[in-house]
């Protein structure tokens, strides 16, 4: 869902694992996705707690796999997205986290952690640090005008249907270019496992998505932030914090369009960028408070409100912005969480799968929109 120079990328953790140091140091050394941060996060943390931090981003679930999988990375806290972490334990990439050297442990989220503990008992190796989801972003103003004043974009069928995205081709619609995300929340829409090995349990959605993509601008996870907020596009199937800086864009930009994140009622997907510690990690108590810091309710309300992502803290949750603490589809209830599929570990055989479905949807519309 981000991006970053692949060349700069490679210096920055052969730095990274050059400037690792011993036990017990005044550093830390952390890999987080890119601008998966405050602007100023860092520098309070440093300022906060007198310790010099190493703070590097990667842009590739895949790089990063691979890379703890090798071990010795040179890090001593990194984020895993949810559904990785269980391959990662299994595979001894990761070490326990101790959480009585985390005094802000105990003010998490507890329907989170639960959701978590799903794929990691006990939470031994991983804490959820922000909660994604996909779902549609929209231009109000731009909808209205193609569908009226009194439409209400609240399923799926506004962007699956294609009598709606004939319409919609006319103002741009955005995808984001992510398989196995995309398609687990069409098999969710359809009411089909998404981590099916079982190809032909894929094919209602690849006639969805091939129908859509038909009528789709383009496919790509970043392009989408910027022009749903200038106008170029008025509908993207997105990550629910891009559309929230979206709408920050749009409100300060020449336009002023509104922009809109929804949940559809049938629901979505989401998961948890986690944060763990890597095998090997040498500074293992300084990536502690790191934790209790980010777990810190001021911290964290402001982190959320900056990034459009909820940090799953009770405390944080609370001090929210209106914007954030007042939009559904955002702060999710435990109604709404019942409707919302929690991404699991996929199959070698899915993923193969997906890849194929998603390769075969994008040739496919090619020949319907000819």
């Amino acid at each position: 869902m981000k991006l970053a120079s692949l060349s700069v990328l490679t210096v920055l953790l052969a730095s990274a694992t050059n400037m690792s140091v011993a036990e017990d140091s005044g550093n830390v050394n952390i890999w987080n996705w890119s601008y998966n941060i405050g602007e100023n996060t860092v520098a309070d943390f440093e300022k906060d707690t007198g310790l010099k931090t190493n703070y590097v981003e990667f842009d590739s679930n895949e790089l990063q796999e691979a890379r703890l999988l090798a071990g010795n990375t040179g890090f001593d806290a990194s984020i895993v997205v949810s559904y990785y972490v269980p391959r990662m334990a299994k595979a001894g990439a990761l070490q326990k986290i101790d959480h009585s050297k985390i005094p802000n442990w105990v003010k998490q989220n507890h329907a989170r952690l639960e959701k978590l503990a799903t794929l990691d008992p006990n939470n031994d190796y991983a804490y959820p640090y922000i909660e994604i989801s996909i779902g549609i972003g929209y231009n109000k103003q731009k909808i209205e005008e193609i569908f009226g004043k009194d439409y209400v974009v609240d399923s799926w069928d506004f962007l699956f249907k294609k009598e709606n995205s004939d319409k919609l081709k006319q103002c741009g619609i955005a995808i984001i270019d992510s398989p196995i995300e995309v398609i687990s929340a069409v098999q969710h829409y359809l009411g089909k496992d998404p981590t099916s090995q079982k190809k032909q349990d894929f094919e209602e959605a690849r006639k969805i998505l091939t129908t859509l993509a038909s009528n789709t601008a383009y496919f790509q996870s970043n392009r989408y932030v910027t022009d749903l907020a200038s106008g170029e596009i008025c509908a993207a199937i997105g990550y629910s914090g891009d559309i929230i800086q979206s709408r920050h864009l749009s409100a300060h930009g020449k336009n002023k369009f509104d922009i809109e994140y929804v949940i559809p009622k049938e629901g979505s997907i989401f998961w948890f960028d986690s944060w763990t510690v890597p095998k090997g990690a040498k500074n293992y108590d300084n990536a502690m408070k790191w934790f209790d810091w980010l777990l810190d309710p001021k911290n964290a309300s402001k982190l959320s409100n900056e990034m459009g992502y909820i940090l799953p803290v009770d405390e944080a949750i609370a001090n929210l912005s209106d914007e954030l603490k007042n939009n559904p589809s955002i702060n999710l209830s435990e109604e709404k969480l019942k409707t919302m599929y929690f991404m699991q570990p996929t199959p070698a055989k899915t993923t193969r799968i997906t890849n194929n479905v998603w390769n075969a949807m994008k040739i496919d519309s090619a020949k319907v929109a000819d």
